[in-house]
């Protein structure tokens, strides 16, 4: 990494670089209980979509114990709750009130996704870009 970002003109034992989790290893999710279960009636939820099993730090080696205890836990659950659940008329008024709380909270459609990492590249022209590429 010392020579990657020495090519970009930026000394790593004088700058600080900002590091994060890879998407791969993005923490967070959907709030279960130990059967899978979310406030959501009838949402039951394993692996990665799930998170709060591991802390804010989980492990990639953790994915698959996810997978494998909360997995059953959460088929086992979903299972029986359909059995007792009643139908009733779905609709997606939820939907309504959830942008009208973004509305009134002055959120924006503007922006797709976070910003994650800042742009370490540097803006240089095509002359010297490939200047650098050239092997020495």
């Amino acid at each position: 990494m010392v020579r990657q970002y020495r090519r970009f003109g930026i000394n790593m034992s004088q700058e600080p670089i900002l590091v994060y989790p890879t998407l791969h290893y993005q923490n967070g999710g959907v709030a279960i209980r130990a059967d899978g279960g979310t406030p959501v009636p009838g949402l039951y939820v394993a692996g990665e979509a799930a998170g709060g099993i591991h802390g804010r730090n989980r492990l990639m080696g953790n994915s698959l114990l996810d997978i494998c205890v909360f997995g059953r836990r959460a088929g086992r659950s979903a299972a029986e709750w359909a059995h007792t659940a009643v139908r009733g008329t779905p609709t997606l008024a939820h939907l309504a009130r959830w942008q009208q709380v973004r509305h009134d909270a002055g959120v924006s459609d503007e922006m797709v996704s976070p910003v994650i990492l800042p742009d370490y590249t540097r803006h240089v022209s095509l002359k010297a870009a490939a200047e650098v590429q050239r092997p020495t």
